[in-house]
């Protein structure tokens, strides 16, 4: 690759990390969304409650009156408990006791699980009956605990993983008292029968028999923007170039079709995809300078995953992906992709303009030619529930 694309591509790295932290810092705070919050001595107050998609329990949530006002911090002094209207989520303050249980730690004996350390946070309610809370706390590195609450009382449902050192032999030990907990706890109602799994959906099944709700009709209540796994078609158009030994595509125009895979929750902003790119009506004798020339489409089948950043309108994206020439027509490309997308349905994408596969192969250098493209998603789930 001659200096001045070398040059080019430098610069055009160099651009795109400049403007995904520009962009992540200006409109990455979040969604004012329509909510409530109450007050220690129970009084509600109605506004908008800036949701950024909180993959930690929030200390504290910013609240404003109106929908464009200026928002204020609040914490447990001002606020209980708020709750989240599109969402149908529910937050309540609350003191729990913390363990510190270091998965990265190998421990000669089992690590003590009293909670030596406090913190108070807003725990997002599961479930709720007449008997018994399910609440949810998201601990620093996003794993969840689930703690009950009946009768007044907090506990903490245990499932802690930890290493341990036994007759020299490092184990990987798996505490989950909480199959043993819930029983005890709920045992003044009908038999529910054993704990199945450590999780919001399991567990809220369990606590929700016991409250004799129908989980099922409480379910269908409760789904919510980013809260559930979403699939996505889509549709890209843009254009692309291509430059190593014995190939050499111009800018030429590029489509395809694909699917993305949203994850649910503290994973909302992270997906994968897969899309079919194809190149039409190439001449074989400017990519190859084969004699004599016809026209051929070059196809390329795309796996990547990625992240957003944010959980504003806009939101840019970056991630990695494996890019497999179909009949070997060049080099695959293992490398970066970064956009930005305007509530996730259109996004401005560039991607190819760095190969890993450069690494082992003399064929193609690092920094190459991009794609630049325009990609159009369609939310299936969305699609569908309507035709109901």
């Amino acid at each position: 690759m001659n200096l001045n694309l070398l040059g080019r591509s430098y610069r055009l790295i160099t651009g795109v990390l400049l403007a995904l932290t520009t962009f992540s810092q200006s409109f990455g705070q979040g969604k004012a969304l329509d909510g409530y919050i109450v007050s220690a001595k129970g009084d509600t107050v109605r506004g908008y409650i800036r949701y950024d998609g909180w993959g930690t329990s929030p200390m504290t949530v910013d609240f404003a009156r109106e929908k464009n006002g200026i928002a204020e911090k609040v914490g447990p002094d001002e606020a209980a408990q708020f709750y989240i209207a599109p969402l149908n989520e529910r937050y309540i303050s609350k003191r729990i006791g913390i363990l510190n249980i270091d998965l990265s730690k190998t421990y000669e004996l089992a690590p003590s699980f009293k909670a030596k350390d406090s913190v108070t946070v807003y725990l997002r309610e599961i479930t709720s009956g007449p008997k018994a809370t399910l609440l949810e706390y998201m601990d620093l590195s996003e794993q969840p605990h689930f703690f009950l609450q009946k009768g007044g009382k907090l506990t903490e449902l245990f499932n802690y993983p930890f290493y341990r050192l036994t007759g020299g032999k490092k184990y990987l030990i798996q505490y989950d008292e909480y199959v043993r907990q819930l029983p005890v706890l709920l045992a003044d109602g009908p038999d529910n029968g054993p704990v199945r799994g450590y999780s919001a959906k399991e567990l809220g099944r369990y606590v929700d028999r016991y409250n004799g709700l129908n989980a099922p009709e409480k379910q269908k209540t409760g789904a919510a923007a980013e809260s559930e796994m979403e699939i996505d078609a889509y549709v890209m158009g843009g254009i692309e170039a291509w430059e190593e030994t014995d190939v050499n595509l111009g800018t030429t125009a590029t489509f395809g079709v694909g699917l993305r895979v949203n994850l649910p929750r503290r994973f909302h902003n992270r997906y994968f995809k897969i899309l079919f790119a194809t190149i039409p009506g190439v001449s074989v004798s400017k990519v190859y300078n084969y004699v004599p020339d016809e026209k051929t489409s070059l196809n390329t089948l795309e796996i990547g995953a990625g992240t957003y950043i944010g959980s504003g309108d806009f939101r840019p994206n970056i991630g990695f992906e494996y890019s497999f020439p179909m009949d070997s027509w060049r080099t695959a490309i293992l490398g970066p992709h970064a956009g930005i997308s305007f509530r996730r349905q259109f996004s401005l994408e560039i991607s190819h303009f760095a190969n890993f596969s450069s690494l082992v192969s003399d064929e193609v250098t690092f920094f190459n030619r991009p794609r630049i493209s325009l990609n159009y998603y369609l939310n299936l789930n969305k699609l569908f529930k309507n035709r109901k």
